[in-house]
């Protein structure tokens, strides 16, 4: 713990406040939100009601969010030597014959494989959760909600495509990537753009820590409930834990930009990758 003080002259001191009660990952933190009977089907991301109309200028177009749905049989249960961990109850929901690391739950143009430790069974979007530690503080804490843009943006046309990507990692490797690949492991550029189009990118977090992620180049605006006018223009969102985050974006600044994490540990860990924009030049 550490104490600062700004003052307005030597040796004044502030009162200090309490401590707040250490944050506890529960079930929704870790992507499974279920139900006194089981999986809580209300709470599955099946996407949010902008994506049908996002996705529509895909062939085929499956806004359908494949990461989020439990079509694969449930895991049996532990062994009895890992009854302990079988037993292990959060919020008193025993996490016996949970499989939270079900890879058939992910899309396959995610690599499976050591860098991955976990997936979320049910992420959703969480733009209105002030995040771990704040969801009982007494006094205001600002949310992804509550913000709307000053001015309208420029381009508010509906997105033309949705670009789903999965943060994953593996915590005791302290592997960091997106979509199962670190930055290390990638050969060719793996996100790109046109020139102009207007993009919906869907981050969905398998991990059990926030991510603020960062897009160098161009603001993104948050798909947050406000209309497209008004959605609030940012380059840095937080995904929280077992949760969904989206933005509009568009792609109008031609280049190679970088696209990571920015808990820069994270981000030497594997968590970054590199946008193209192809420029308007290749675009006539």
């Amino acid at each position: 713990m550490a104490l600062a003080t700004l003052a307005s002259r030597p040796g004044a001191r502030a009162a200090v406040p309490a401590l707040r009660d250490p944050p506890l990952l529960t079930m929704g933190d870790m992507g499974m939100n279920h139900g006194s009977e089981g999986m809580d089907h209300s709470g599955m991301d099946h996407g949010e009601p902008g994506d049908g109309a996002a996705a529509g200028g895909v062939a085929g177009a499956a806004a359908m969010d494949h990461s989020a749905m439990g079509h694969a049989p449930p895991a049996s249960p532990a062994p009895e030597a890992d009854d302990a961990m079988a037993g292990m109850a959060m919020g008193g929901m025993s996490m016996e014959g949970m499989n939270m690391r079900d890879t058939s739950l992910l899309p396959p143009d995610v690599a499976v494989g050591p860098g991955i430790d976990g997936v979320s069974m049910a992420p959703v979007d969480k733009m209105g959760d002030p995040g771990l530690g704040l969801r009982d503080v007494p006094h205001r804490v600002l949310n992804y909600r509550m913000l709307s843009a000053l001015e309208p943006n420029i381009v508010s046309r509906e997105p033309s495509r949705l670009l789903e990507l999965h943060l994953t990692g593996n915590m005791e490797r302290y592997m960091w990537s997106f979509d199962g690949r670190m930055y290390s492991a990638v050969s060719d550029v793996p996100i790109r753009f046109a020139w102009n189009e207007r993009v919906r990118v869907k981050l969905i977090n398998n991990t059990m820590m926030a991510h603020p992620i960062h897009l160098h180049g161009m603001f993104f605006e948050l798909v947050n409930g406000e209309s497209a006018a008004h959605q609030p223009r940012k380059n840095v969102v937080i995904v929280q834990p077992g949760a969904s985050a989206q933005f509009d974006l568009t792609a109008n600044e031609p280049g190679d930009w970088a696209f990571h994490c920015h808990l820069m540990y994270h981000m030497h860990g594997g968590m970054m990758q590199t946008v193209t924009v192809v420029g308007p030049e290749a675009a006539s």
